[in-house]
């Protein structure tokens, strides 16, 4: 019986689809003022986060990829949170008071929005 491989294009095809998913889920939700999001190679951990209102709040970007990243949380006309690049094995901790409503989280660098790293803040 003979094996066969692979080719990369193959391969491509086969992954591309995948990047990102994980299965977004249930938000999860903070009821403290810290909380830490985790950036990997096209993903962001949790990928839906749901965060108190009113409160200045404490985030916490650890990169556990092999790619460097970046994290911007826009709202509907600006971006209200900026990490500037997070090298692997790097961590980031900002302040910031949100007001209530939906964010999305998400990677300037490249096409990485576009492969999957972004995600949805709900400040409630």
């Amino acid at each position: 019986m003979r094996l066969r491989t692979l080719t990369p294009v193959a391969l491509v095809a086969i992954t591309f689809p995948l990047a990102g998913c994980g299965g977004a889920g249930e938000p999860v939700r903070e009821r403290g003022t810290a909380f830490t999001v985790t950036l990997d190679d096209y993903l962001i951990r949790p990928q839906q986060l749901r965060v108190p209102k009113g409160r200045e709040l404490t985030m916490t970007v650890v990169n556990r990829g092999g790619l460097g990243h970046s994290l911007r949380i826009r709202g509907a006309t600006k971006n209200i949170l900026a990490f500037d690049f997070v090298r692997p094995g790097q961590s980031k901790t900002r302040t910031f008071k949100p007001a209530p409503g939906t964010y999305t989280m998400y990677c300037v660098l490249a096409n990485h929005e576009e492969l999957g790293l972004y995600g949805k803040l709900t400040v409630r």
